[in-house]
């Protein structure tokens, strides 16, 4: 199917249909403050860079019920009128820095990058974003030629955010919120090589993403085939080792990958992880589809809104 003519089907589809009133939708008085439970989509370059498409999506975001968006300041920002059509329609805006592509390979990034880096925050500030958003911010995954201790890499990383906030310090208000995408197995484990633990993070950083996509907890069978259970249990876990007060939103699903194992429909699939989110401890989720092709995240989230969720039924029967 045609990207355009998906949004077409996505716009009547979202139009036609009866808004109801969720968790998601309960807003706060300002564009600028944390929604209370975030519900929401990754806005990619390609998005950014079409206007139209860009209004459609928001719009289509908008009239669904949806309150937040992470966008792709690299390598080419929205400009300053597409963040107002965003805020405009009430969506909370956090900006996505990426900052080591796969991951550090040496101990310490260079000058130039960390500049670069920089650069990106102090434009997403400048452009009114509440909310930094720290990607791969870690070291390479087992790509690492050096010899380091799990505490000096976490030391390591937490350094570098410090050394972002004193750098955009003249741009970014001090109620800049500040936060960081994880691995999925972080909450999971006590301790990984990629420089990334719940407890440290949680000291310097307003809230954690975890990236709990089921198709990518290889080789654990339980959790590829649980998508519910998989975002539930990641969200909880989040969010008893995290510092009081620390935001945990799931990165939820929204391509077709491994699908299979959980014997639902690629819409449902999305669906019970958009309930896992909601039945946790947590604080809401973002949808990520790298190509902006959200029809079918559309659909489970309007049955989401509409349906209860496994531990409401769950309730029900012991009642």
């Amino acid at each position: 199917m045609k990207p355009l003519f998906s949004f077409l089907l996505l716009f009547v589809f979202v139009s036609c249909q009866s808004i109801s009133q969720t968790k998601g939708q309960e807003r706060s008085g300002s564009v600028n403050e944390t929604p209370e439970f975030i519900e929401g989509l990754y806005i990619n370059t390609k998005t950014i860079r079409d206007k139209k498409r860009w209004t459609l999506l928001f719009q289509v975001m908008k009239d669904a019920g949806m309150n937040t968006a992470v966008v792709d300041m690299q390598p080419h920002p929205p400009t300053p009128e597409q963040v107002a059509e965003a805020k405009a329609l009430g969506i909370y805006m956090v900006a996505r820095v990426v900052n080591f592509e796969g991951g550090l390979t040496e101990k310490s990034p260079n000058a130039s990058l960390m500049a670069s880096i920089q650069k990106s925050i102090r434009k997403a500030c400048e452009l009114g974003f509440p909310e930094i958003q720290l990607d791969y911010i870690r070291y390479a995954d087992g790509g690492t030629n050096f010899s380091m201790s799990y505490e000096k890499r976490y030391e390591s990383i937490l350094g570098i955010v410090a050394e972002h906030k004193e750098k955009t310090k003249e741009v970014c208000p001090s109620d800049t919120k500040w936060t960081a995408d994880i691995f999925g197995r972080v909450p999971f484990i006590q301790n990984d090589v990629i420089g990334q633990k719940v407890e440290p993070f949680s000291e310097v950083l307003h809230g954690l993403y975890p990236m709990l996509y089921p198709s990518h907890f290889y080789g654990l069978t339980k959790r590829v085939a649980d998508p519910y259970g998989t975002i539930k249990d990641g969200l909880d876990l989040t969010v008893q080792r995290a510092k009081p007060g620390t935001k945990a939103i799931a990165w939820v699903q929204g391509f077709n990958m491994m699908v299979g194992p959980s014997k639902l429909s690629y819409t449902d699939y999305i669906k019970v992880q958009m309930q896992g989110a909601r039945d946790s401890a947590g604080h809401g989720f973002i949808v990520w589809n790298a190509g902006n092709e959200y029809l079918e995240t559309m659909n489970a989230y309007e049955k989401y809104k509409k349906e209860p969720t496994p531990s409401q039924m769950n309730l029900t029967k012991s009642e």
